[in-house]
């Protein structure tokens, strides 16, 4: 049962036991209107950036789908002043998450192409690494097909999570990579082929830290650095990698039953994280454990596809795994697809991969 271009997997049988497992809107995570205060910048002029990177002098960065880097200054008062013309242009990809290393460098994941720095002083586009190194002992030599987010360590030591094998974005009649779609496909491939990997910048070496995951998405590090937080997207859970005291090497469950599709997260000032939710829960999970019905909706047009809801959620999680408060805008009306939270100077910056702004709040204090 093959799936169509870009996919150059089949559609697998699946593990019952690693189906989507939704928590329940109440509690912690009981539907709110707190997202309704978000101010929203540069509407219908930043197309698709996944996140918002904030620079030491407090400027903007965004990424648009067309590979186009943005900057905006902070104004005298208090919002922000987008540049006329884009500072530099990536080439072929889709970029998705970036951050500055400690040089100032733009470290990103643009997908379809590999790990690329935008370098600082210069201005040019260094590509890392699109291969895993041929010395690694997981999956030597194999490429990185679907680079999506990443996180620098304060040793240099760069951390990315590769979603899915065999699944490249591919450009799209529109002129952009659609990663959209070849997320898509993913979830009708089955298969937890998602990973997490590492770049060491001073031996370049590129290795697997550990793999088995069902789109592998957001990471960060914990504000000690003692283990790396990746999100593991299509059974809204996050898991704990400990790369450094006794437990290294070692994966556990970190949260799950998120009560929507998480992507990115970032560790907040206090050390707890920030989780973003693009999709709410979707009754999909009877269809997915069918083999047939999952290679057929693959094959379906676009508009016979089923509507993916408008919402708008952010979940804050502690540094030990516990969910701490909920943000909503339930419908979407207001900003929806929150795809990576960025905190700096006591404001919240959100990505939006979907939408043609990027925005933010004020840092809520919990209730």
């Amino acid at each position: 049962m093959p799936l169509p271009y870009p996919a150059i997997v089949p559609v697998e049988r699946m593990d019952p036991d690693n189906l989507p497992n939704f928590g329940a809107l109440k509690g912690v995570y009981a539907t709110n209107d707190k997202l309704l205060g978000a101010t929203k910048l540069f509407e219908g002029k930043i197309q698709g950036s996944e996140s918002v990177a904030v620079a030491k002098d407090g400027s903007l960065y965004m990424l648009d789908k067309f590979g186009f880097v943005w900057r905006a200054r902070a104004n005298a008062a208090g919002g922000y002043d987008l540049e006329k013309e884009p500072l530099a242009q990536l080439g072929s990809g889709r970029p998705l998450g970036f951050h500055f290393d400690a040089d100032g460098n733009l470290i990103v994941c643009n997908a379809g192409v590999g790990l690329v720095m935008l370098e600082k002083e210069s201005g040019k586009v260094v590509l890392l690494t699109a291969r895993v190194s041929a010395d690694d002992r997981v999956a030597p030599g194999s490429s990185i097909d679907y680079i999506n987010d990443v996180a620098v360590a304060s040793n240099g030591i760069v951390y990315f999570t590769d979603s899915v094998r065999g699944i490249t974005p591919a450009k799209n009649a529109e002129g952009f990579w659609d990663t959209m779609a070849a997320y898509t496909l993913s979830l009708f491939n089955g298969k937890a082929s998602g990973r997490l990997l590492s770049f060491n910048p001073a031996t370049r070496k590129t290795h697997v830290v550990t793999d088995g995951l069902w789109f592998a998405n957001g990471v960060t590090l914990s504000k000690n650095e003692s283990f790396v937080a990746v999100v593991e997207t299509n059974v809204q859970r996050v898991h704990r990698v400990w790369v450094s005291g006794p437990k290294a090497g070692q994966r556990e469950v970190f949260i799950d039953k998120l009560p929507g599709f998480p992507d990115g997260i970032t560790t907040s000032s206090s050390g707890s994280f920030w989780v973003g939710l693009v999709v709410p829960k979707m009754p999909i999970v009877a269809w997915l454990e069918s083999r047939y019905i999952r290679w057929l909706a693959a094959w379906l047009p676009e508009h016979f596809k089923p509507a993916i809801p408008k919402w708008g959620a952010i979940v804050e999680i502690s540094s030990e795994g516990e969910p701490l408060q909920a943000l909503y805008d339930a419908d979407g009306s207001h900003v929806s697809a929150i795809s990576a939270i960025t905190e700096s100077e006591g404001r919240l910056f959100f990505g939006n991969l979907a939408g043609e702004y990027v925005s933010f709040i004020a840092t809520p204090v919990r209730d």
